[in-house]
């Protein structure tokens, strides 16, 4: 009887599922714990956003060795940037450099929307393509560098009826003004591009008379994805409102990295060198954005998200 009762006692079932995942969860977390993997994932994650920058340059001196344009004097002050950033070497030189680097993904930006305004107003066309909205998504992967060196403000609480130092992260809301500003710039990514993508992947598929269906773009061409466009699209919804942020934002960085190197394989390309150029950038791209919403999963989305509200109403 007493073995019986012994064994009634036990878990079993879902529950000993539980028990497990749960101790599995501890022991993982002493491990990231104890080789300091935070960190090393916030350095990965700056590298990644540093890697448009460092294609920036590459493609400039590419240009100058090959097409004979002028010499990317800017790579000189962008590489050493890029670099400090990525080893996030002392807090005000990471701040100073990463400010460079926004400042260049803005006029970069501004470049070409400029560029497609005046053809609007001269044509009657406006056209923003795929390419063009990533690098306003990268000035918000940029962004989120600046704002992870802020320090957290510390709030004190009563405990007990005494007042008691806690030693407690609070987001402030101009820090989270600014996360809710980079949140919608990378937004633009998921929800425009994902859409205006879909619809032209459509619009693409034609016939040629005969019963049979062809796409307008050459075979191995990196924007014939579907799968990318649709799963950017349905997390980027969730994603703009705030709502279960960090796992959307990690949801998303696998989604690019794995469309970076499935759709833009730069390196296996069989195109013409335009194409694997344009590649190229689409892939440092991806990489970057993913890298931007890896620390935003790390600093926290702000009080300004779903997640927040929900909280304050339960």
């Amino acid at each position: 009887n007493s073995k019986k009762k012994i064994n009634m006692a036990e878990p079993t079932g879902i529950a000993k599922l539980q028990m497990n995942a749960t101790e599995q969860y501890v022991k993982a977390k002493v491990l990231w714990d104890k080789y300091n993997l935070t960190a090393k994932v916030n350095v990965i994650a700056r590298v990644m956003i540093c890697s448009y920058f460092f294609n920036v340059a590459a493609t400039g001196v590419q240009i100058w060795w090959f097409y004979h344009q002028p010499f990317p004097y800017m790579n000189i002050i962008l590489l050493p940037a890029s670099i400090l950033v990525s080893l996030d070497v002392h807090i005000h030189v990471t701040t100073a450099c990463a400010f460079i680097l926004a400042g260049m993904a803005f006029i970069d930006s501004a470049y070409i929307f400029v560029h497609q305004f005046q053809y609007w107003m001269n044509h009657g066309v406006l056209y923003i393509n795929e390419l063009m909205v990533k690098k306003l998504s990268m000035l918000g992967g940029v962004g989120l560098v600046v704002v992870q060196r802020w320090k957290q403000e510390k709030r004190r609480s009563a405990v007990a009826g005494l007042l008691v130092t806690k030693a407690e992260e609070v987001m402030s809301d101009s820090k989270s003004l600014l996360m809710l500003a980079f949140r919608l710039l990378m937004s633009t990514l998921f929800l425009y591009v994902g859409w205006s993508e879909i619809k032209r992947q459509w619009e693409s598929v034609v016939s040629d008379g005969q019963g049979h269906t062809m796409r307008k773009r050459a075979a191995g061409d990196g924007h014939d994805n579907m799968w990318s466009k649709i799963t950017e699209f349905s997390l980027g919804l969730p994603f703009i409102v705030g709502f279960k942020a960090k796992e959307t934002s990690r949801l998303l960085a696998f989604v690019l990295i794995l469309e970076a190197f499935v759709s833009w394989a730069w390196w296996a390309s069989s195109l013409n060198v335009g194409y694997v150029i344009h590649a190229r950038e689409h892939f440092v791209v991806n990489m970057g954005v993913a890298g931007g919403l890896i620390l935003l999963a790390f600093i926290g989305a702000g009080k300004y998200t779903m997640d927040n509200y929900l909280k304050k109403t339960e």
